[in-house]
This record gives C-alpha cells, structure tokens and sequence, in this order.
C-alpha cells in the first residue's frame, strides 16, 4: 500500500506540474491572450483542484476510513471529465447534464473533506476518532440536502435553507476543531505509538555474554534469561552457622 500511495502522489504531482507548466507557457508567450489561452489557464486551474482532491482521497489510504477515499477517486473523474468538456465544448447542455455535474461535484468534495479528516485523525485518540464520526456524518447530511436542492424543481422553503445552514455550521466546526487538536496537540506522541527503544548490547558485552553462554553449554538467549532470572530473585542469604 505504501509503494501504491507513492506512485499515485508522484503522478498527482507530476501531473499538475505539467498542467503549471503549460498554464505559464500560456501567459507568458508573446502576443495577446486569446481564447485558446483562457482555456489553458482553466484547464491548469481543474487538474489543480483535481490533484488537491486526489491527495486529499490519498490521506485516508492508511486509515480504516480508506474506502471514502477510493469512492472519492472514483467519483471524482464525473465533474473533472463535466469540467474539461465545459471549457473545451462549443455546445448547449440539458438540466440533466448539469445536474450530475453539481450532484457529482458534492459527492467528490463531501468525501475529499471526510478522506483529509481521516487521514489526520488516523491515529488519534479516541475522543477524536468521535468526533471524526461526528464531523463525517454532518458533512454526509449538508451532501444530502445540496443533492436535494439540486435535483428539485424549486419550491424549497425557509426551513430547508435554515437546516442546510446549521449542518454547514457544525460541519465547519467539527472540521476547524479536528484540524486544531492535531496540529496543536492532538497527536499521540511517537514514542508512545512504538512503545520503548529496544536496548541493544554493545560488541564488549556481547562477547562476554556469549563466551559465558558457551561456558555453560547453552544459547546466549538462554544465558540471558538466568542471569535476568536471578538479578530479579535478588541475592541470595547464605545459611546461618550451625555451633
């Protein structure tokens, strides 16, 4: 998986570099910017966000939340495609088209928001694993409530609109407050994650203990594990004398 996470970032990266490097080209080559140029320029803009959702879908790869993720890449490819053939197409589009565009759109940046969250509470504690939950399940309810604005035919009233407005509250507030705890010290620290160093013998003690070992007619791991026995027992007391 981590091979796998590698790839996939160098070639987020490495596209978007090229898109960069066409965008610059475009601005900075002689003459007047035309409409072939604008369409540069935006097409830089889409892989942009593209690849900011991409590694956002990548975070969550090392998480138990890896399917938002990869439901995310997925669904992604809808408005990214929608979004090309809007600034290269030269035709008219049905109430059909751009609805999917704005459905599939919520969909790709709902599950790019839960993947990053994930991605950063991946070992956290478990207060905040809670409270990633939490946060997750009011982003799926605001998804919810734009998709149904979307795909209505109006007559939405006010309490649609005050419930859609409380959900992106709190849906910002669980965000902020995950984000905060683990930058400011949410994260559980790295020694406590791997537990203690292991304690290795220097090349003296080692040879002393496996010289000792052969002595003895046993394996330094055994040799290892009497004198630890009987460090742990304590001196012995030796008998009392007898008149």
């Amino acid at each position: 998986m981590e091979a796998l996470r590698r790839i996939v970032a160098r070639f987020v990266i490495g596209t978007f570099a090229l898109a960069a490097a066409l965008g610059i080209y475009a601005l900075l080559k002689p003459g007047p910017l035309g409409e072939v140029e604008g369409n540069v320029l935006l097409t830089t803009t889409i892989v942009g966000v593209a690849a900011l959702a991409a590694l956002c879908y990548l975070a969550s790869s090392a998480s138990s939340w890896w399917l938002a993720g990869a439901a995310g890449a997925v669904v992604a490819v809808v408005p990214v495609t929608i979004s090309l053939v809007l600034v290269w197409g030269d035709w008219s589009y049905s109430d059909g088209w751009w609805r999917t565009y704005g459905v599939s759109m919520t969909l790709a940046l709902t599950l790019a928001q839960i993947s990053l969250l994930a991605g950063l509470t991946g070992d956290a504690r478990r207060r905040q694993r809670w409270l990633l939950i939490s946060t997750a399940l009011i982003a799926a309810a605001v998804a919810a409530v734009i998709i149904m604005l979307l795909l209505s035919d109006g007559g939405i009233g006010d309490d649609v609109m005050r419930l859609l407005g409380v959900l992106a509250i709190l849906d910002a507030l669980g965000s902020i407050t995950l984000i905060a705890l683990r930058v400011f010290g949410g994260r559980v620290p790295s020694s406590a994650r791997r537990g203690p160093e292991p304690f290795v013998l220097d090349a003296g003690r080692s040879t002393r203990l496996r010289r000792l070992a052969t002595a003895h007619g046993v394996s330094a791991d055994l040799m290892l594990d009497r004198l630890l026995t009987e460090a742990e027992r304590g001196p012995t007391e030796p008998p009392a004398n007898q008149g």
